[in-house]
Order: structure tokens, then sequence, then C-alpha cells
């Protein structure tokens, strides 16, 4: 009896794990992946994604979807990611008012940037441009700082939403040059150049390539833009550096996000074909017809510049006082 109790132990799993199928896991991705983004169709956010979508998809080998979903400043799309398994097949587009002004904009969030998002590898950035109606008697961003510290707080810059990156960056420029100005906020970026394209207001701050064509049409100057290097949209523009004021670095990236928890393996790979793809000359012209200069990096790259990013930009952001709710 023993014996046979003994041979019984020993062949009963064996036969168990032969009648049992195996089960391997599956190389990713081995279905569509969903991309979410938090604006309209046809939107800038919108506009850029695509052309990711579809060269990844054929990179890796599986449809990529853009699914849209604009509203609340982009905290609808990152609500939903935040929810979302964190297995690789949902990923989202993250805009730096997602991954860092909302948090100061904004009493509560539904989602804990540093805590529920898993950095997968910045995009683009790009930087503000400072013009002015011709009218204007400044001709140079010296000589605007100079005559705003005359009249505190009676020159008006036209802009588009509030708690936008444009307002964000024109916050910057005001506390680091020590001038008081009044912004004033529209419903698109389309009303805020018409605002000064009419004479109502004598200065606007948007992307290069929104004012750029009015620059060439002599409808509009140049003061200058607000990032590290100057733009090909307005090459004859200085920077805010180049202009004197060497502490204004007031730039907006895009970059590509996970829930976080998101195995390493995925986001490796992901970062991987993604820098791939931005490197060719193709997506580096297209998005800069969308004022974004390419800006790759490594997951840990990224999960600092979003951590730097909340130091430098909430002291900017609680200095105003500003809030959306």
């Amino acid at each position: 009896m023993n014996r046979l109790t003994t041979f019984l132990m020993l062949i009963v799993p064996f036969c168990v794990s032969l009648a049992t199928p195996r089960v391997s896991a599956q190389p990713y991705p081995s279905r569509a992946i969903k991309l979410i983004v938090g604006g309209a169709p046809g939107s800038v956010p919108d506009t850029m994604a695509r052309p990711v979508a579809d060269r990844l998809a054929v990179a890796l080998g599986q449809p990529v979807v853009v699914e849209d979903r604009p509203g609340a400043a982009g905290i609808i799309a990152m609500e939903a990611l935040s929810r979302s398994a964190p297995d690789g097949y949902t990923l989202a587009l993250a805009t730096m008012s997602q991954a860092v002004f909302d948090s100061y904009l904004f009493s509560r969030l539904p989602y804990d940037p540093l805590r529920d998002l898993e950095p997968v590898t910045t995009l683009v950035t790009g930087s503000m441009a400072l013009a002015a109606h011709p009218s204007f008697p400044a001709r140079s961003l010296q000589e605007f700082v100079a005559l705003a510290k005359t009249q505190p707080g009676k020159l008006f810059i036209s802009m588009p939403q509030t708690g936008s990156p444009p307002h964000i960056v024109a916050l910057l420029l005001s506390r680091a040059t020590g001038i008081e100005v009044t912004m004033v906020a529209h419903s698109s970026g389309t009303d805020a150049i018409n605002a000064v394209l009419s004479g109502e207001i004598p200065l606007i701050i948007d992307a290069p390539t929104i004012i750029s064509p009015q620059v060439q049409a002599g409808k509009l100057r140049a003061l200058a833009v607000t990032g590290r290097q100057r733009e090909d949209a307005l090459p004859d523009t200085p920077t805010v550096r180049e202009s004197g004021f060497p502490t204004v670095d007031g730039e907006a990236w895009i970059g590509l996000v996970a829930p976080a928890g998101t195995p390493a393996a995925v986001v490796r790979r992901l970062n991987g074909e993604i820098a791939t793809i931005l490197r060719t000359a193709e997506m580096q012209n297209l998005m800069a017809r969308l004022s974004f200069r390419i800006m790759t990096s490594t997951p840990e790259e990224f999960r600092k510049l979003i951590r730097d990013d909340h130091t430098k930009w909430s002291a900017v952001i609680r200095n105003a006082g500003l809030k959306l709710d």
C-alpha cells in the first residue's frame, strides 16, 4: 500500500501537467493600443498625436488608436489613463498643463501626476513669442519692460485661455523682469490674435507659428521668444535670455505617459520605438509646423523633468494666486 501511495503521489501531478494546456506570456504588444489625447479632433495635441500613432503602429505591428477625451483642461483624459490597467495597452499624451500646471491651478485633481503617471518619453517642446501691434512704442523686450515699469498694470497682453501655457509663461516673464501687466484671456488663440490685429489690445503672447505669419505680413512686431533658442518661425527674434534676462526659460513640452506600474520592459520598448520615429526628418518638419521642436528622453529623464517643473512652475502659479476653480 505504501508503494502504491508513493507511486500515485509521483505520477498524478505529472499526468495533470500533461493534460493542462501551457499558457505562455504573449510578446508585447499582442493587440491594439489606445492613445488617449486630452483635446478635440483637429486640436494641436490631436494633430501631433495621429502621425506618431500611425508610425508607432507600423513599428509595433499592432493598431494604435487615438481616442480624443477633450474637456476640463485635460483632466478627463488623465483621469481615464490613471484608471486604466498598467499593461501598456493604454497610453496618453501628457501636456505640461496636465502633468504639472493643473496640480496648482485646481484645488483637487482626480489623479496625482507624480504618483499615477508612468513617464515613457518626452516628445516635443516649444517656446512662446511675445509680439506687439506695430503702433506699440516699444520695439524690443528691453523697451517693453522699461515702459511697463512706468505704468504698472496698465499694459494689456492678449492670450488664449486662462491657465494655458502662454499665460503661465507670461507670469514667469513678468516675475523675472519685475513688471506688472494685465493679461486678457480669450476663448482661442485666433480670438487672442485678432484682438491685437484690430488694435484693441497692444500685445500678445502665443506660439511662434501663430504669430509669425502676422510678423511677416507686417501686422505684428515680435519682441522676444521665451525658449532656450531662437525659433525657426521667427529667426530674427531674440530669446528673452539674449535680451538680458538670463533666468527666463519658458517652454511647454508634451510627452507620452502610461499608467503607473506599467512594466519597465514595455516602457523601454515604447521609448525606443518612439525615439526612432521622432528622429526622422519627416517628423521633425511636421512638428516644426506646429511650433514644436523634437525632444526625446529616457523615462528616467522625463520623470526628473516632471518633478523639476513642479518645483519651478508651482512657485510661479502660487505667486500669482492663480486658481481655475
